[in-house]
């Protein structure tokens, strides 16, 4: 047996029967094809026959002539990531060529549906530290990029601070904002290269705005978007000294 993206056919007696078939499509997204039938089971290599020069590796029909047994296909999922969110019928043919008398050669095509999920991914976040003595102008600002992969190419991106839940995001001595003299408000900021900057100040203050991003897992080696966390200087007067916290959960979905 082997498998091939293309039709080999079919022959009577077969003949010139190639040692190999054409299997890029199917190398590029298996990663192996197992095939068992009672006691016997092995691996098929794509374009391959199973055959070669061992009995073993055949596949031993019934009185009818039926073929049974099964077969095992995993698919690599980094390749699959890489594809849009949908479905998709992966087709291909399976070969069979009789080894005993007849030398009968025909094939089949097969269809599996597959269903691309949507994919989302960040990567590169980390903790940032603002000290009021670096102020200088209207803002104290410290931002770091990010690599945001969705294979939708969009993406919608949300905050929510642990100080202050739901509300406008907060720095707090506590861990939460109980006085307000232990508070500092701050805000988050998003751009990317090709998009300018946008500020989010409260948890779902723009779940309609789409962002752009990679359909490489991996950005490309490269950053994405950038993240800027920021304290207007007019929020710092007035409040008492000490080191003021927050947990900042950044939600991404794909869009």
């Amino acid at each position: 047996m082997a498998l091939s993206d293309s039709d080999p056919g079919s022959q009577s007696p077969s003949s010139n029967v190639p040692d190999s078939y054409q299997a890029d499509e199917l190398t590029e997204f298996l990663v192996s094809v197992q095939y068992s039938q009672g006691g016997n089971q092995g691996s098929l290599i794509p374009g391959e026959w199973t055959h070669s020069e061992s009995s073993s590796s055949f596949f031993e029909t019934t009185t009818n002539g039926t073929v049974t047994g099964s077969f095992t296909f995993t698919f690599n999922q980094n390749r699959l990531k890489q594809l849009e969110a949908g479905t998709y019928d992966f087709s291909f043919y399976v070969a069979g060529e009789d080894m005993y008398n007849t030398r009968h050669l025909d094939s089949i095509l097969v269809t599996i549906p597959i269903v691309v999920p949507e994919f989302v991914q960040i990567s590169g976040l980390e903790d940032v530290a603002l000290d009021a003595d670096d102020l200088s102008g209207n803002n104290l600002d410290a931002q770091f990029g990010v690599c945001i992969f969705s294979n939708t190419g969009g993406v919608s991106i949300d905050f929510d601070g642990s100080s202050d839940p739901g509300n406008n995001f907060m720095l707090s001595k506590q861990g939460q904002c109980v006085n307000a003299s232990d508070c500092v408000n701050y805000r988050m900021r998003v751009r990317t290269p090709d998009e300018s900057w946008l500020t989010y100040r409260r948890q779902g203050q723009r779940p309609n705005r789409v962002w752009t991003a990679s359909t490489e897992q991996d950005c490309e080696g490269q950053d994405n978007m950038t993240l800027r966390v920021r304290i207007k200087a007019e929020d710092l007067d007035n409040i008492d000294s000490g080191v003021y916290s927050d947990t900042m959960t950044v939600t991404v979905r794909a869009q």
